[in-house]
């Protein structure tokens, strides 16, 4: 099957997004202008990536359960390899890789671990209830709104799992064709929801890109400004999955998005992050735009090196 071009145009898009948020949290987000944009792509960004995990994900049908559990083992491989590049950067940085290691999954990786978990649980998932998509993804969304209620933070990514799963849902349903398409494709719906929710909740909710990442904790109180955001999120989703064109330039990247999500955080914390606390280097969204270029294009000539390459995935299982 034809790889689809402007889902790759997508993933690129959105792997940049995630370089300038982290950028942005690098320079410890010092002014409104960063704060305004980080919440913005917060919003948004991860729960579209993971979106389309689901939606380029293969109906449980069509696999044997070797060929689901070998994908799984191949991430799991590739989570343990950067999990320990983590810890060995931590031992030559600050000497606080102790803390790295228990800290399973580290960082970026919850990503992965989130992808292990969505797999299982749409491969197990009984017919009965996989065959009607509106119950599912009920089910998903009644547990992403509630999952913050638990004291899991980041203990095994488990909260981000059950609070990212809705999306990674609906992108397989969509892909599956049993997604309403008329709701999906209501732009001046999504366009509506996005630019009266938004200010809202920037003003409102401080601390909205907390409770979307999904390892927050909140109260019974908060349920209100998790369904705002929630719903803000699937509307900038869908507008964003419904316009983004086809790009060549972020083709190329979205098709090397692991690659780029894997080791950008690398580059930020060995490069990036001594050089703002030896100099005085601007902070202000401009400058912001530059360092995740030049980030962007050191992890591109990264992707030229075999050896980056085969550290991704040194072992492979096989799927037949």
């Amino acid at each position: 099957m034809a790889r689809d071009l402007r889902i790759d145009s997508l993933k690129g898009f959105l792997i940049i997004l995630v370089l300038l948020g982290h950028v942005i949290i690098a320079v410890d987000n010092v002014n409104v202008i960063n704060h305004a944009v980080m919440g913005l792509i917060y919003v948004f960004h991860m729960p579209l990536f993971i979106l389309i995990s689901g939606y380029v994900t293969k109906n449980p049908a069509e696999q044997t359960p070797r060929q689901m559990w070998s994908r799984v083992g191949n991430i799991f491989i590739t989570l343990v390899i950067f999990h320990l590049l983590s810890v060995l950067r931590r031992y030559f940085q600050d000497d606080t890789y102790n803390a790295t290691i228990f800290s399973f999954p580290y960082g970026v990786l919850w990503y992965l671990m989130c992808l292990i978990y969505w797999l299982i649980m749409l491969y197990y998932t009984p017919k009965w209830l996989l065959n009607r998509p509106v119950l599912n993804l009920a089910i998903a969304l009644l547990i992403s709104i509630l999952c913050g209620l638990s004291h899991l933070f980041d203990f095994f990514a488990i909260q981000r799992g059950l609070n990212f799963y809705f999306f990674f849902l609906l992108g397989y349903y969509f892909k599956q064709g049993v997604v309403n398409t008329k709701w999906w494709n209501f732009n001046v719906l999504h366009i509506a929801v996005a630019v009266i929710m938004l200010p809202i909740i920037f003003w409102l909710f401080p601390r909205c890109g907390n409770i979307m990442n999904g390892a927050d904790h909140y109260t019974l109180v908060d349920i209100p400004q998790k369904v705002m955001i929630l719903s803000c999120s699937l509307a900038m989703c869908l507008l964003v999955f419904n316009k983004m064109p086809e790009v060549k330039m972020l083709t190329h990247i979205g098709k090397d998005s692991l690659f780029y999500y894997l080791y950008h955080i690398h580059i930020i914390r060995l490069c990036l992050g001594p050089l703002l606390r030896e100099y005085s280097m601007p902070r202000t969204l401009p400058f912001v735009i530059l360092y995740t270029l030049a980030i962007l294009g050191i992890v591109y000539l990264m992707s030229k090196i075999k050896f980056f390459r085969w550290l991704l995935q040194p072992i492979k299982f096989k799927t037949s």
